[in-house]
């Protein structure tokens, strides 16, 4: 049996080679047999958002966010999604937990 980023790989590539239905569906796939793996969730987000689906990539940016809450980078993208929903406040809180934490990441690198 592969592991989740062997079959996150393969996903990708998948995407990368133009394959974006079998793509999206083993993302799917992933994401169901290996809740945890946050890539997945990220490159759905990403791929939804590409797809002009972006209540969809909102969903799979929360969801990425909560399983990664240290990554600045998640709340950061979150930020952009919620910001181009026209959700002043939820882009504001996001972008804000983004700094946040690169602020307490830095502190910790002193």
């Amino acid at each position: 049996m592969t592991t989740p980023i062997e079959q996150y790989d393969s996903y990708i590539e998948l995407y990368r080679n133009g394959n974006v239905a079998d793509a999206v569906a083993g993302l799917r796939k992933l994401k169901e047999s290996a809740p945890e793996f946050a890539l997945t969730y990220n490159a759905l987000a990403a791929f939804a958002k590409k797809n002009g689906e972006l209540d969809e990539a909102i969903k799979y940016a929360e969801d990425y966010c909560k399983l990664t809450p240290q990554d600045p980078f998640g709340f950061t993208i979150l930020s952009a999604y919620y910001f181009e929903a026209g959700d002043r406040k939820r882009a504001e809180d996001a972008n804000y937990e983004s700094i946040a934490i690169r602020i307490k990441q830095q502190q910790q690198n002193i």
